[in-house]
């Protein structure tokens, strides 16, 4: 009988007109649905964009201490794993955003018809209705524009989103990707820019702080617009307590707390040299998005107090010698006179004086040999600059750095110790003597194919022994122990002590540090000295970490043995007496207590002032020299102008550092040598100096008292320190002079 009914019901013409009237709107409405999805499909992420969203991430320098001490980054984000995010953040967020977030599939549709009509009766744009994974959608695909296209592409991106993730990773891709002003990417980031604590560690109402933000970030910002803050969050806080989050009588107490700002460290812009080697290799390696977008963090060996001082110190001197390269301008280049002004008035203004005196001398005083100018470079004004590089001997990290790592010039004097630890691994003794005496030697590489070295004095002292010539820093005898030892073996220890970058030529110049050489190089070259022999390779970062934490880099300890210690030792007391009576003696005179030693560098058209030194603790080295390769005038010594910072620092550095002297290792052995004669001293010998040797390297033949064949005065005046030949010409040495 009911089938009957049915089968009359749908002959029923009138029936079947009436159902097709109630029937075509869904019908229609299927079909719009099908056409906006055709339509829009092509506009909408595909399948593999959204299950490969990777937001740009907040790569972290961290200092020795395991503190922040630089960023890179486009978008300032820590990104943090759903596990980490503290439920009462997740609950600000919900209660003002979404509430519904758990039970809709992408889009809440009862949202929909109530944002509508308050649309049409306020006449606005539509606003609201949108659910958290819809503001993520627009968030990583889609423009801020508000539209009936953009909201029909944002509705459709939502339902693939919550087809392709769980609510649990929505809820984390959102919590990291808000925008929450300042350059503020994600809660983490804004809780510690904000407040300056990880997010599990902030309140409640500093949670409220965070979501109120949301509606708009720089408008809502604490720092900025305090009182609207405070309104906001808590109309937050009494969506939580609507919500169900949270109790009245807390709803009560968190509305009263006042928003307490962390109070945020100026920043001094110490250690950019620093940072900037390590986004150089960073990029280099890594490439930049690792830099700026991989969210890696990066554990360097930098000492905030350290570079600090050297980032001090640097700009105190910097300013120091740029005044006087200002007046000494203004007094060569006349420019009071040609100005008609005071040099008070011209010093004040210099950069403009300078400029107009550019724009009206020296455009047409550029002819091809800058030695026929009217104003040579020497006498023009240059910009002074300063370099640094501190290094901790016992593991070779490098501790702080100024003026970055590609100052590539030449060392001088700065190069002799490398020179004379060839020497002294080769049987040499810091007593024998060597003739400080006027040569002319061949050198393929001057003008003639001959050259004839000279002593920054312009003075020959005859005999002295190798250690007065080393803390004298004597040209000439350093040029004869090369040759005497070896040319190519300077070269080869050059390169272990790690000068690799240059390229060194076996001739004589070499000696007086003709190479170009990177202060980096040179300072880590003398960490062999207080290391007794060993070098240790330098290095920046202890390790990199990815986003998860996992060590995607490691660096060990690289050690590499360059000399015998006991050789080692005997320059170590060389370069002692640098710093005690040498060209390095105002350290001592400075009061630094500490036991050092070191060398300073000057080139001979003094370009390039260099000192490098070394305590127990640390290795520093310093290079003073112009913006170009010019030549800074007479008297711009390595000693003058590159010691005294160094001072600055180390004495500031090694503040309630211990004492340690270097200990003397096993192979040293110190003999009585008769001054006269050079052999040991016997019974009858008055006039005689304590000498250190390494194993079977000192005389074996003891003076018998028969002084009237040589007379000299002391050690350092000594003419016969040595009986035992070059090393190319003596069987014998030849069997105690081997490398290594």
């Amino acid at each position: 009988m009911a089938g009957s009914y049915l089968k009359n019901l749908f002959t029923d013409r009138k029936f079947l007109i009436c159902l097709a009237i109630l029937c075509a709107p869904v019908f229609f409405g299927i079909i719009g649905v099908i056409i906006t999805y055709h339509h829009f499909s092509s506009e909408l992420p595909s399948l593999a964009q959204l299950e490969q969203i990777n937001p740009k991430l907040v790569t972290n320098i961290y200092d020795m201490n395991g503190k922040i001490a630089h960023e890179y980054f486009v978008e300032r984000r820590e990104w943090t794993p759903f596990d980490s995010i503290p439920e009462n953040a997740i609950n600000a967020v919900m209660a003002t955003e979404d509430r519904a977030f758990y039970k809709h599939w992408g889009m809440n549709v009862w949202a929909i018809p109530p944002a509508v009509i308050q649309s049409k009766l306020r006449g606005t744009q539509i606003r609201g209705a949108s659910t958290l994974t819809q503001q993520l959608t627009k968030l990583l695909f889609l423009t801020p524009e508000r539209s009936m296209s953009r909201k029909i592409k944002e509705a459709m991106t939502a339902i693939r989103i919550e087809q392709t993730y769980t609510k649990q990773e929505i809820l984390e891709f959102y919590m990291n990707e808000v925008y929450l002003g300042g350059g503020n990417y994600g809660f983490q980031a804004a809780g510690k820019y904000y407040f300056g604590r990880p997010l599990d560690s902030l309140t409640i109402p500093e949670y409220a702080v965070l979501a109120g933000m949301l509606k708009a970030p720089e408008s809502y910002r604490p720092d900025r617009h305090p009182k609207a803050s405070l309104e906001r969050r808590n109309t937050v806080l009494y969506a939580m307590y609507d919500a169900g989050y949270i109790s009245k009588e807390d709803y009560r107490k968190y509305v009263a707390t006042p928003i307490v700002l962390a109070e945020k460290e100026p920043e001094t812009g110490n250690g950019l040299y620093y940072f900037e080697e390590i986004r150089k290799y960073m990029e280099k390696k890594y490439g930049q998005n690792s830099l700026y977008a991989d969210g890696v963090s990066i554990y360097s060996t930098i000492d905030p107090d350290i570079q600090n001082v050297a980032d001090s110190v640097a700009k105190v001197t910097v300013a120091k010698y740029r005044t006087e390269f200002k007046k000494k301008a203004i007094k060569n280049l006349k420019l009071a006179e040609k100005y008609e002004m005071d040099k008070d008035s011209v010093y004040a203004h210099f950069d403009s004086v300078y400029a107009l005196f550019k724009k009206d001398y020296l455009a047409s005083d550029n002819g091809p040999n800058p030695k026929k100018w009217r104003y040579p470079p020497e006498v023009r004004y240059h910009d002074a600059q300063i370099a640094m590089v501190v290094i901790e001997n016992e593991t070779g990290a490098i501790r702080a750095m100024v003026g970055g790592n590609d100052f590539n010039e030449q060392p001088g004097s700065s190069f002799k110790p490398i020179v004379y630890s060839v020497a002294m691994d080769n049987g040499a003794s810091p007593c024998d003597s060597v003739n400080d005496a006027p040569i002319t030697m061949t050198d393929e590489t001057a003008a003639n194919g001959m050259w004839r070295p000279h002593n920054s004095e312009k003075n020959f002292e005859g005999m002295m022994t190798l250690r007065k010539a080393l803390y004298r820093s004597k040209n000439i005898p350093a040029v004869l122990t090369a040759s005497k030892y070896g040319l190519s073996a300077v070269v080869n220890y050059a390169r272990a002590f790690g000068i690799r970058k240059a390229p060194l030529v076996a001739v004589p110049s070499l000696a007086l540090g003709s190479v170009g050489a990177t202060l980096l190089e040179m300072t880590s070259a003398y960490t062999v000295f207080p290391n007794l022999g060993t070098r240790i390779e330098p290095y920046m970062i202890e390790s990199i970490e990815d986003k998860n934490g996992e060590v995607i880099e490691k660096n060990s300890k690289i050690e590499s043995v360059v000399m015998k210690p006991p050789s080692a030792y005997l320059m170590v007391d060389i370069l002692k007496d640098v710093n005690l009576r040498g060209t390095g003696y105002k350290v001592t005179a400075s009061g630094f207590n500490h036991p050092s030693g070191g060398k300073t560098g000057t080139t001979n058209d003094y370009t390039d002032a260099w000192y490098i030194g070394f305590t127990k603790h640390y290795t520093m080295g310093v290079w003073v020299g112009y913006d170009q390769a010019v030549s800074m005038g007479v008297g711009h010594t390595g000693g003058n102008y590159a010691l005294p910072p160094w001072i600055a620092v180390m004495t500031k550095i090694h503040k309630g550092l211990r004492q340690k002297s270097f200990p003397v290792p096993q192979g040293v052995i110190g003999k009585g040598v008769c001054n006269i004669t050079g052999k040991l001293a016997g019974e009858f010998c008055t006039e005689k100096t304590y000498c250190l040797y390494t194993t079977n390297n000192y005389p074996d033949e003891v003076c018998d008292g028969d002084h009237y064949k040589v007379r000299t005065k002391s050690a350092d005046d000594a003419t016969l320190f040595s009986n035992k030949g070059s090393i190319e010409h003596s069987e014998g040495a030849k069997k105690t002079r081997k490398m290594f």
